[in-house]
């Protein structure tokens, strides 16, 4: 027994010897000349051209043991360009995309502007009972699957465009519906019973809206082609928080009437009019994850005017100093902002920037970021960087902001 005592602590030093050896060897590795250029390397490489790509893949030349060539790619988002990064062209340990095409030039927003979007189908909002002619209590939908945030395309084959005209056919039907249902991108049928309620009309115990309407802010648009892109991020149900699907709607000049002022713990809102005698400016056609985006009719171009600008890669995007454009006073106004944190971003997603809000006017007049600004452009070294999408709720001052590339690639589908 004695000698099994003394020999345990002569195994945990060995071990914690072991240990230590292996953290100095992780450490020395670690910190090569190659792993560090490894680190270093960029989420995504972007260039307008061939040539500029190779320039760009000059800063792997001053870690030893890193070699970097550009290989085609199958996929298309991607310029047909990849880049590997192998330890002396033998083992690759990191692929990154690459971007190559000319860089666009856009016109900045900044106006108010209202939006009225009608849905393709109908959205499910909420479930609940129903009562029948008899005084029972049914639950139709419920018990046939249905699930708020569900999409109703279509009734007994029929497509449905509006709660009226899903209200027409359920009028008509006996027994029960068919519904085509769509949900996370997936669509199936289901079979409903059709209740004659106590009021003689006929219900599946299913809640719907088909439109939404809202205050924003146009981000930019193409003075060529005039498709714009606003919000910079989804237009999303209320109640469910599904994104909505667009089947039609319309981009118009709104009023600001007024603001809330942000603060700490309750974020502000603008306060925003429109309705069927305001300027329609164009037609909305799609809604995504970094906003809405449509056609700009002629006369609304020349109408707002402005000047196209380039714009920024994501990678050339960097703290300080920068301009943030907006209509809080009703009128299209150019106020100072800070860029405090940039994301490192390989595809198109939802808050790549971090703004901060340094204009005393804007602070002055809104508290900093508030509801109604999402979509306002952001200028910076007489570049289109990003687009407001949210503010932080505990600090007003501070928002996220999506890049103005991504949002461009993904809304103008180029």
């Amino acid at each position: 027994m004695e000698r099994k005592i003394q020999k345990r602590p002569a195994r945990k030093k060995a071990a914690a010897a072991l240990a230590v050896l292996a953290a100095a060897l992780l450490f020395a590795v670690n910190h090569t000349p190659f792993f560090t250029g490894l680190r270093e390397a960029p989420e995504a490489v972007f260039a307008e051209s061939e040539d500029a790509l190779n320039a760009r893949l000059e800063w792997a030349q001053r870690f030893s043991g890193l070699t970097v060539s550009a290989a085609s790619s199958s996929d298309e988002t991607l310029g047909k360009r990849e880049i590997d990064c192998s330890l002396f062209g033998a083992v690759t340990l990191k692929k990154i995309p690459a971007y190559i095409g000319e860089r666009p030039y856009l016109v900045p927003g900044g106006q108010a502007v209202g939006i009225s979007i009608h849905t393709e189908g109908v959205l499910v909002v909420g479930v609940g009972s129903v009562t029948g002619e008899s005084g029972r209590r049914f639950d139709p939908a419920s018990e046939a699957g249905v699930k708020p945030g569900d999409v109703i395309v279509s009734v007994n084959g029929a497509p449905v465009n509006d709660s009226k005209e899903l209200k027409d056919m359920l009028d008509a039907t006996d027994g029960s519906a068919l519904l085509l249902i769509e949900r996370d991108g997936r669509s199936f049928e289901v079979s409903v019973p059709v209740i004659i309620s106590e009021d003689g009309s006929r219900r599946i115990g299913a809640w719907v809206r088909d439109s939404t309407v809202g205050i924003g802010t146009l981000s930019f648009y193409d003075a060529g082609t005039g498709d714009f892109a606003a919000l910079g991020h989804a237009v999303a149900d209320a109640d469910t928080g599904e994104l909505l699907k667009v089947r039609d709607g319309k981009l118009v000049i709104a009023s600001i009437l007024g603001v809330t002022k942000g603060r700490r713990g309750a974020p502000g809102e603008l306060h925003g009019t429109f309705d069927g005698a305001s300027t329609v400016l164009g037609s909305v056609k799609a809604n995504s994850e970094l906003g809405i985006s449509g056609g700009l009719y002629p006369d609304a171009c020349a109408a707002i005017g402005g000047e196209a600008i380039p714009v920024a890669f994501p990678d050339e995007v960097h703290t300080g100093a920068a301009v943030l454009i907006s209509s809080a006073d009703g009128e299209r106004k150019e106020y100072s902002c800070r860029i405090v944190k940039t994301g490192r971003q390989d595809a198109p997603a939802e808050k790549g920037i971090v703004i901060e809000v340094t204009d005393d006017e804007l602070i002055g007049l809104t508290g900093g970021i508030v509801q109604g600004m999402s979509g306002s452009p952001v200028i910076q070294d007489g570049k289109l960087v990003g687009a407001v999408t949210h503010v932080f709720v505990n600090d007003p001052q501070k928002g996220y902001g999506a890049y103005a590339y991504w949002m461009y690639k993904r809304l103008l589908g180029v």
